[in-house]
């Protein structure tokens, strides 16, 4: 099964860049390989000792299966932190002064106020007893 479903997998995700450069591509989806084999190894491996399934052309359909849907998912996911880096980065460093001031703002705003309702809450409770 496995001399079936390898090439499969290889050239499904033989398409897939993250990187311009070659090397980075090839660390990048390394480490998605690695983990994407290591995830699927242990669930089939946790399928076999439920006694679900017992023999190697299941285990080997079903390892290849959760490799790829686990790879595809790791990869769509690496993609997303890549793009949203290159799109915080295209942002201007004024723009985040702004956006960070704004925030702090606000934050010490929301902090004013419910330390004001909480000691005339108190307050009020004081004068009623």
């Amino acid at each position: 099964m496995k001399e079936i479903l390898k090439p499969i997998f290889e050239l499904i995700i033989g398409e897939f860049t993250l990187f311009g450069d070659v090397l980075y591509n090839y660390i990048a989806l390394g480490v998605i390989g690695t983990l994407a084999f290591v995830i699927a190894f242990r669930l089939v491996g946790k399928i076999y000792d439920s006694g679900i399934i017992s023999s190697r052309a299941a285990g080997s359909f079903l390892h290849w299966t959760i490799r790829l849907v686990v790879f595809t998912v790791f990869f769509y996911i690496f993609s997303l932190i890549i793009w949203l880096v290159k799109f915080i980065a295209t942002i201007p460093q004024e723009t985040w002064f702004i956006i960070g001031a704004v925030g702090l703002l606000a934050i010490t705003l929301i902090i004013i106020f419910k330390v004001r309702k909480i000691s005339s809450t108190k307050n009020t409770k004081q004068k009623e007893e």
